[in-house]
């Protein structure tokens, strides 16, 4: 395997030199980012590693999770991170125009058809909607609308109408109904339905957990806790905390990251102003915290005694910036600049060398130092698949709202 990925490297290295379309050195000023910061060429970074890679990799019931150790990591198409590769080969598709990412995207992406039937998780939206949705975006395969439709249904046959939320996981640890942060995220499938089919339910159920989940998720400074857990007979939460963070009370990172992209998602969806403002309050815990003030990445819990001295999360930073983005781009905010501005300077830094793998460094992998799961000893600074797969989210959002802001 490391020969393997040796090789790969060394290839990867060619193709860029020739293949590699108008890539320039990425200069970093204040003014006119657009001009300047050359978003293309990290683009184009990803387009050389991401074609090579599937050039050589074509076992499409393994989808490839991260690189530690010297060793690619994949999993099967039922654990949450399946549909971000094929998510980003579509994106990488909508950017080149390259068939062989569109075949790749459309390979992929058909691997995963037996998770829309899959009732036994929340996942089901990043797995499906990441994937299929994003293939539907842009091939308009109503094909692809279909499984959509489908994993909907499965999302909405998980939702407790006494409790007013949907259950994340099943059988997880000794929780009785536990609920996510990151289940916010999922219910964006929900919201297509809805306006694919025009039956309420989708809404009313997505309304519901939004509500539910501002109601027993947040703490009075705003920052979030990871998981809550109901008693389905009282109806009531009986446990609030942070398994994945420093504490059960600390504020995880990525946990902060997830509630401010789906309380964005959900502004957007409903146009209920009490989502968008919630957004905000989430936004302004995350980027006011002076160590995250210093280049705009988090530690990866915001509340770890070891602070400075401890490990940023550049996957919480990944979808930071690209929530970040999306909210500057709402006219009933008025911090759109400031917003927009360090969902920016996010991308300075995730796109500088102190963060971006080079040509022949971690296999195909764009975006490094993330932190999956501190306390569980899983995944710690290695690159992470949703962390490309949400910077690219950032880079294509960015190059809309720019194109906009800038040459207006």
């Amino acid at each position: 395997m490391r020969t393997y990925f040796i090789i790969v490297g060394s290839l990867i290295l060619i193709f860029y030199c020739f293949g590699c379309r108008n890539s320039k050195e990425v200069v970093y000023e204040d003014s006119q980012f657009k001009k300047t910061i050359m978003v293309d060429s990290l683009l184009d970074h990803y387009v050389s590693k991401y074609r090579v890679f599937i050039n050589y990799f074509d076992d499409t019931t393994l989808f490839p999770r991260c690189y530690e150790k010297g060793e690619l990591i994949t999993t099967s198409s039922s654990e949450w991170t399946s549909g971000f590769f094929p998510g980003i080969l579509w994106n990488l598709y909508l950017y080149s125009q390259e068939g062989e990412f569109y075949n790749a995207a459309v390979k992929w992406t058909n691997s995963l058809l037996p998770e829309c039937e899959n009732t036994s998780t929340h996942d089901i939206g990043f797995i499906v909607n990441s994937s299929f949705g994003a293939g539907y975006e842009i091939s308009y395969n109503e094909y692809y609308k279909d499984v959509m439709l489908k994993a909907a249904r499965s999302l909405a046959s998980r939702y407790n109408s006494g409790l007013g939320c949907i259950k994340s996981l099943d059988d997880f640890e000794n929780f009785k109904y536990p609920v996510l942060i990151d289940n916010l995220v999922n219910l964006e499938i929900l919201f297509k339905a809805w306006k694919w089919t025009e039956d309420d339910q989708y809404y009313k159920i997505a309304y519901s957990h939004a509500l539910t989940t501002m109601e027993n998720h947040l703490r009075k400074n705003f920052s979030v806790y990871q998981l809550v857990d109901y008693d389905p007979i009282k109806r009531t939460p009986v446990y609030r905390g942070t398994f994945q963070g420093y504490s059960e009370n600390s504020t995880w990172s990525r946990g902060q990251a997830w509630g401010l992209y789906g309380y964005s998602m959900i502004f957007r969806e409903t146009k209920d102003r009490i989502f968008l403002d919630q957004a905000e309050r989430l936004a302004n815990f995350i980027i006011n915290d002076p160590y995250v003030k210093i280049n705009y990445i988090p530690f990866w819990d915001m509340d770890t005694p070891q602070i400075p001295d401890e490990l940023k999360d550049a996957s919480a930073a990944a979808i930071l910036a690209s929530a970040l983005i999306e909210l500057s781009t709402f006219q009933e905010t008025s911090n759109a600049e400031k917003y927009f501005r360090i969902g920016e300077n996010i991308i300075k830094t995730l796109g500088s060398k102190d963060y971006r793998s080079g040509l022949n460094e971690n296999s195909f992998f764009i975006v490094k130092h993330c932190v999956g799961n501190y306390p569980g000893k899983l995944e710690v600074d290695v690159p992470l698949i949703y962390a490309d797969y949400y910077l690219l989210e950032a880079l294509l959002r960015y190059n809309t709202a720019a194109k906009i802001r800038y040459d207006e």
